[in-house]
């Protein structure tokens, strides 16, 4: 018998209960439990090279879905400095630097990197074909950029923050 969502057994379902909301605290408890799996491996000597890399790939999703307002590169970039550090201090407890671990490990996260910037450059295909990449980026680099204050920003109407400060490109004529 099929349900429909109006339908008091469709409430039932697991689905039914799931918020976004939700699912990133579930991300945030699960990430923090994989991280300290994972030190404790490190620590121990347990952590082969596969299971450090489940493992990397399993806590880049994990952040990735636990702070959605981060940068994946930014979270995937910090797992790799983290799995780096862990290395060199396994390295000082067991005598041994694994660089295949370290390498494996380091990889695993690369390959989290390649999809999303597959779908970044299907996303600007889509919205802008005609526009070159470099037009396109949204972390270009500009010739500098000043940051304003509240004091200066006060004629603007914008409400703000004490201690707020935005940055707007600077052009020079010419």
């Amino acid at each position: 018998m099929r349900t429909f969502p109006g339908e008091s057994g469709a409430m039932n379902s697991l689905i039914a209960h799931l918020t976004p909301a939700l699912l990133v605290r579930l991300a945030r408890a699960l990430s923090l439990v994989t991280l300290v799996l994972l030190m404790i491996g490190y620590a121990d000597g347990w952590l082969t090279l596969e299971t450090a890399a489940l493992g990397a790939f399993g806590l880049g999703m994990l952040l990735m879905m636990a702070f959605p307002d981060q940068r994946a590169s930014e979270l995937l970039g910090a797992i790799a400095i983290w799995a780096t550090t862990a290395e060199f201090m396994s390295a000082v407890q067991t005598g041994g630097f694994d660089a295949w671990r370290w390498a494996v490990t380091t990889a695993t996260l690369a390959v989290l990197v390649l999809p999303l910037k597959v779908q970044y450059l299907r996303e600007l295909a889509r919205t802008a074909p005609d526009r070159t990449i470099g037009e396109l980026d949204r972390r270009a680099w500009s010739v500098g950029a000043v940051p304003l204050g509240n004091g200066a920003r006060a004629g603007a109407g914008e409400p703000g923050q004490a201690g707020e400060t935005r940055s707007e490109p600077v052009r020079i004529a010419g």
